[in-house]
């Protein structure tokens, strides 16, 4: 099957386009991809970002607590 381009609810075969186009063409769809992919890595980083500040919570204690009197000496 050929590729389609949609436009303004119109439908274009991209097989008679010029080479021009066809190109374009090529280059949207890989841009497209990227975007895809971009966008499923930043979820997948947002959640590991949750998930690391969970864990962060679990592990702290109070012997790494500083205190308002450790601050003033800094």
């Amino acid at each position: 099957m050929n590729s389609v381009y949609s436009f303004d609810d119109k439908q274009y075969d991209v097989s008679k386009l010029s080479d021009e186009g066809q190109n374009c063409f090529s280059y949207l769809a890989l841009a497209q991809q990227k975007v895809n992919q971009l966008n499923a890595d930043l979820t997948i980083a947002q959640a590991a970002s949750v998930a690391l500040h969970q864990k962060m919570q679990e592990l702290l204690t109070d012997d790494a607590l500083i205190s308002e009197d450790d601050m003033k000496e800094d």
